[in-house]
């Protein structure tokens, strides 16, 4: 499997929007994020592909949050970070400022502000191009799961609502997915990316359901990608699980966060 690993990663760095930039990758951050991460993030794998993966992912998020303060929703993006601020912090704000303009500077996940997960959420599905009401799990939201980050961020789209739970030691969790309390359907409504019938409709069916009766029917008005999102085929999002995104407030669901302009 290592060979194959090997040739998808080179694949990958080929054909990545952010080819130039995984060019650039210091050549000693891939064996000291194999020698290291397994100590900070247990079960790590720690192939060529993950880390290719998982160094672009990185690279999304730095081409977001060079504008704006984001969260990162990816603790595989963030083990390669935390892996170059350990080797070589210069070289790292160099490469931030030759590639993305500025410098980004690491901040803790309590650290953040409320709101911007969410931020994160609607950049991420404008630098893939997503139209409005017809967008699935942009690929920094569903970068864990795809990759079966043990302990990562898992997000899922079901029926228009944005489920996460922490991922389990195999990287699985979809089946305990909760609504996630920063990116709820009123809060998608509000930055453009849902559509307000889907809110309203279901604000109905929720009195009906309360008054004893049924109403109505959402499915025409989903999201596409309501199947289950990154499609890991962990189940549906149910709303079970005490360990997911229901209370857990502005820190829950990312890793990190940074970034520049306001």
């Amino acid at each position: 499997m290592g060979w194959m690993n090997g040739l998808r990663a080179a694949r990958l760095r080929r054909t990545s929007p952010w080819q130039a930039a995984l060019a650039d990758l210091p050549a000693q951050l891939e064996p000291y994020w194999r020698a290291s991460a397994p100590r900070e993030y247990e079960g790590i794998p720690t192939d060529a592909f993950f880390f290719a993966r998982a160094a672009e992912g990185l690279l999304r998020f730095f081409d977001i949050a060079a504008r704006r303060p984001c969260a990162l929703p990816s603790e595989a993006a963030d083990s390669v970070w935390h892996a170059w601020l350990r080797m070589d912090p210069v070289s790292l704000e160099r490469f931030c400022r030759h590639h993305f303009g500025t410098a980004l500077p690491h901040v803790e996940r309590g650290d953040m502000a409320h709101g911007t997960l969410l931020r994160t959420f609607s950049s991420s599905c404008t630098q893939e191009g997503m139209v409005p009401g017809l967008m699935r799990v942009p690929a920094l939201f569903s970068l864990d799961a795809d990759l079966r980050m043990p302990g990562g961020h898992g997000y899922w789209n079901r029926s228009g609502q944005i489920c996460y739970a922490r991922l389990n030691e195999r990287g699985r969790g979809m089946w305990r997915g909760r609504p996630h309390p920063e990116l709820t359907l009123a809060a998608l409504v509000s930055v453009g990316l849902a559509d307000p019938r889907l809110l309203a409709l279901r604000t109905r069916e929720q009195a009906a359901t309360a008054d004893g009766s049924a109403c109505g029917s959402m499915g025409d008005l989903a999201f596409a990608g309501s199947d289950g999102g990154s499609g890991n085929g962990d189940g549906g999002c149910d709303g079970g699980g005490s360990d997911s995104g229901s209370s857990c407030g502005c820190s829950c669901g990312s890793s990190c966060g940074g970034g520049g302009g306001d």
